[in-house]
């Protein structure tokens, strides 16, 4: 299991141990770069010196060519620096420092670096204007190095006390920032399965409010799919009731008929009872299938010629009965197959065409049709059945809801099984009373491509 304030504290305290050891070598190489130019000009300032004070006594007569001056090592300073130097004129040396060689140090102006043995010496070279004097200064590197490194470690001192620094501030600054997400935790782990009201905080941060938001959605869906079980499991528990009650009272009437023409009477009306019985629950277990909150469905190619014949011949027997004629219009040559769930487009079908066949009085047509272009397919059932009034066009869909007068055998699931299954795939359901001048209904799927 991830820590985000572990992964937080690593990845900061990384990023900023990087940053410092970036920050400490570009001041290093700033550092040895501004000591470089510092002991440049001294040795510059030094030879243009020396240069002077040979020029004004005269070209160098008078003056000897060694001038050996001990050093006192009891007094030097920690960086302090001694500097060779030659005077030449023309190819004569006149002029050198105790530890200057007999040779020249360079014999070029300007600035150069000479490696001696194991040292490395840092030479200027000045050539005086109008004039045979050449002056060459030079010291070793090593209080220059001396001093880089004293600068890098002065540094990384500071660096070394600075993390740990930095990592208790970071520490307690997540730890702080943490606390909103800990006490909306809190929050949630504490109610109990009844407590799905909106979670509300005063002072969420912004950070949280995508996360409060699809967590209050996820409550009020959680809340609606309980209420709407709830009122299923009423509604169920009262329509099922009644065949339930129908069922025993025939069969004590059974019991006690007197004749054999009245208990043949009675079991008749014993079997019709259980026959919508079974209907019922084939429907309740259907809508419980196609309900929305069985989460994503598989899609597949499906053919709609094939599911349209599929269902026409499922349905042929309750068609015949009733001498009505499922006719099919659609371009079979030219449908293209549809990606859709296969259980879920079949039970919408089923029972748009199985109430198309209940509600069409005998010897009428239903007609089923397939329009199809590049954005969508348009399945439609027509029945000549009586219709449903305009304003009950969207109560129908809802369960256990069934229109005022009907002779019609149902329970009132049908319309409500079609339209959370085309909910399930996507798809909408548009419910139309027909506009030829006739009774009847209209019942389309329409799917995208």
């Amino acid at each position: 299991m991830h820590s985000i304030r572990k992964q937080v504290l690593v990845r900061v305290m990384g990023f900023l141990a990087l940053t410092l050891l970036v920050m400490l070598l570009i001041s290093y190489l700033k550092a040895l770069h501004e000591i470089e130019e510092i002991f440049d000009a001294e040795l510059a300032q030094t030879a243009r010196l020396i240069g002077q004070i040979a020029m004004a006594d005269g070209e160098g007569k008078g003056l000897p060519s060694t001038i050996a001056v001990p050093l006192d090592q009891s007094n030097k300073y920690k960086y302090e620096k001694f500097i060779s130097y030659q005077v030449w004129h023309g190819d004569e040396l006149v002029l050198k420092s105790s530890y200057a060689p007999d040779e020249a140090l360079s014999t070029i102006a300007g600035f150069r670096d000479v490696t001696n043995g194991k040292q490395r010496w840092r030479v200027f070279g000045l050539h005086l204007a109008n004039s045979d004097y050449r002056v060459y200064t030079s010291e070793d590197t090593v209080v220059r190095e001396e001093l880089s490194w004293y600068f890098a470690l002065e540094s990384l001192g500071v660096m070394f006390w600075a993390i740990p620094l930095f990592a208790l501030i970071i520490a307690v600054t997540v730890e702080r920032g943490l606390h909103p997400l800990r006490r909306l935790s809190a929050e949630v782990g504490n109610r109990n399965i009844h407590q799905l009201s909106p979670v509300v905080g005063n002072h969420i941060p912004k950070e949280l409010v995508p996360l409060v938001k699809a967590l209050n959605a996820l409550l009020a869906r959680l809340n609606a799919a309980i209420s709407r079980e709830r009122r299923f499991t009423a509604d169920a528990s009262h329509e099922l009731r009644t065949p339930l009650s129908a069922i025993r009272l025939h069969s004590q009437l059974a019991l006690r008929a007197g004749s054999l023409e009245e208990s043949r009477q009675s079991l008749e009306k014993v079997i019709h009872a259980v026959d919508q019985s079974t209907h019922m629950v084939e429907q309740l277990l259907a809508l419980a299938r196609v309900s929305p909150e069985n989460g994503t469905v598989e899609l597949e190619e499906i053919d709609l010629v094939d599911l349209c014949r599929d269902l026409q011949e499922l349905l042929s027997a309750a068609a015949a009965e009733k001498g009505i004629r499922v006719v099919q219009e659609y371009p079979v040559s030219a449908l293209r197959p549809i990606n859709s769930n296969h259980d879920l487009l079949h039970a919408i079908l089923r029972n748009l065409l199985d109430n198309a066949i209940r509600y069409s009085p005998p010897g009428s047509q239903v007609r089923c049709t397939i329009i199809q272009d590049d954005a969508e397919t348009i399945l439609s059932i027509q029945d000549d059945g009586p219709g449903i009034p305009e304003d009950q066009l969207e109560q129908v869909r809802e369960r256990f809801t069934r229109l005022a007068g009907q002779e019609v055998q149902g329970c009132g699931l049908g319309l409500s099984i079609v339209s959370q299954a085309a909910e399930s795939i996507g798809a909408g359901l548009i419910l139309k009373n027909r506009a030829d001048g006739r009774s009847g209904l209209i019942a389309s799927i329409v799917l995208p491509r």
